[in-house]
């Protein structure tokens, strides 16, 4: 049996009166929806690691690929990481943020990067999906933690496997200019026999349908995050047409180098405790437990709790009366805050 599925293809015009943070979803010039019609098995088949439709099975199991990017004011525009399915923001050293990109999808990206070094506490959160890991270098703790065998990720470190990465020298400077491609993503996932066939065993959230259209609220509050720096203020601003959250850094709208724009169909800024741990400002997350976390769709605010039983366990989410959160299918960034004050929402 097959039905129907009606997908809403938007396409969005930047325009150059978007000047301050405090416009509204409305402020985006959308123009009208095309209607596409597109057959899918019944029941959806969702992509394992974002819950996105799929056409296939292969389209639905690739196997994962988790990349440090920088986000050093040094480094920007950055390249490809609009592209991933699922983004983790934490804090690095001082007040500056890093990301690991989660990319299982087979979109050609020509350009994914600045690459950085690795930080223990993403180590926790990538290990339940036991991915190909790439990075440059990194922290002392981390690289011990990838070297001790005692997590089933698949390590591409720079340093030693630079086949898979290359400096752009005519446009960067080092240390921001080392750059890889879905290109080399998937040589390394064939000589290592990962892109055929491989069952990925990870646990998948719970997923749902969109709020259709005329449900979805018109007057909804930004997601201010204030990652201490003014430079590092993040912002998410819904988009009620597209039923996603478009990301603002800095007091602008965050582009990539090839002007795209980073869209989001969820977002979850999560409470994890953290500490300094030497004059450099590394910090010291705590990455297995439970706490505070807001989760956003649909131009929605639910307050809850995320939960990580242990390091090789998916972190979940829940709502205040323990009901496992269902997300849209789709990229989703998870915002890794030391206190709720950092946050600023007012749901209306």
């Amino acid at each position: 049996m097959k039905k129907t599925i009606i997908i809403i293809i938007l396409i969005i015009i930047p325009t150059t009166v978007l000047l301050s943070c405090s416009c509204k979803s409305d402020d985006f010039d959308v123009e009208e929806p095309q209607i596409i019609e597109r057959e899918y098995e019944d029941p959806i088949l969702r992509r394992k690691l974002d819950g996105a439709p799929v056409a296939n099975e292969e389209q639905a199991n690739l196997f994962p690929v988790a990349i440090m990017v920088e986000n050093a004011a040094d480094a920007w525009p950055l390249s490809g990481l609009d592209k991933a399915q699922i983004v983790i923001e934490a804090l690095a050293e001082s007040s500056i943020t890093r990301f690991v990109a989660i990319y299982a999808n087979d979109q050609e990206i020509d350009k994914i990067g600045p690459v950085r070094s690795a930080r223990p506490y993403y180590l926790d959160w990538i290990e339940p999906f036991e991915p190909v890991y790439m990075h440059v270098g990194g922290a002392p703790q981390a690289l011990t933690k990838l070297r001790s065998g005692d997590y089933d990720i698949i390590d591409l470190d720079q340093f030693f496997h630079s086949q898979y990465f290359w400096r752009d020298n005519k446009w960067r400077y080092a240390p921001h200019n080392v750059f890889t491609s879905s290109e080399l993503i998937n040589k390394a996932l064939e000589e290592r026999e990962l892109s055929d066939d491989v069952d990925v065993q990870y646990q998948m959230w719970k997923y749902k349908e969109d709020l259709e259209l005329e449900q979805r609220p018109e007057d909804v509050e930004d997601i201010k995050i204030a990652y201490t720096a003014d430079l590092y203020h993040v912002t998410w601003k819904y988009n009620r047409k597209e039923n996603n959250y478009i990301r603002w850094q800095n007091h602008q709208l965050y582009k990539m180098s090839d002007n795209e724009w980073i869209k989001s169909k969820n977002i979850i800024v999560q409470v994890n405790s953290m500490t300094v741990i030497d004059d450099v400002g590394r910090k010291d997350i705590e990455t297995v437990g439970d706490g505070d976390a807001w989760i956003f769709f649909d131009g929605q605010m639910i307050e809850g709790k995320w939960q990580k039983d242990s390091k090789t366990d998916r972190t979940k989410y829940y709502d205040l009366d323990d009901n496992e959160i269902e997300f849209n299918g789709g990229i989703t960034w998870i915002e890794i805050i030391p206190d709720a004050d950092y946050l600023t929402y007012q749901d209306q």
